[in-house]
């Protein structure tokens, strides 16, 4: 039997009964086109619909991505959502000083051609 879709009330009302608070980004999604709300649920139910990594980690991940690319929004809900489901504040700053650190190794790495030109310069000397 074919369960039954929830109407865009209860798919809000579920939302916030994890974030403890309804989500205005997805409240204004809401409307202005509902579809865009079902498809960001099932985005998400099938990003973390996996079983290898646990759903802890997945949440730490995803914050830490979301900081990394500074998304402000995402930073908020998902670290409302970790401290919801007890994740520690010194977990929730690991994974945000660990993004700091991958984010900031990007420079040096998107950097390589430019250093090796450099050192190809000095040794032309």
């Amino acid at each position: 039997m074919e369960q039954k879709k929830p109407n865009i009330d209860q798919m809000l009302k579920l939302m916030a009964e994890e974030l403890g608070e309804t989500p205005v980004t997805m409240e204004s999604l809401a409307k202005l086109n509902e579809k865009v709300v079902y498809e960001h649920a099932a985005n998400k139910q099938f990003a973390m619909s996996g079983d290898k990594i646990p759903p802890k980690y997945k949440l730490l991940m995803s914050l830490a991505i979301s900081a990394a690319l500074g998304v402000e929004n995402c930073i908020d809900t998902y670290t409302k959502v970790a401290l919801r489901k007890g994740i520690s504040s010194e977990e929730i700053l690991e994974a945000i000083v660990l993004a700091r650190f991958v984010k900031g190794t990007t420079v040096i790495s998107t950097s390589t051609n430019a250093m090796k030109m450099v050192v190809d310069s000095l040794n032309s000397k």
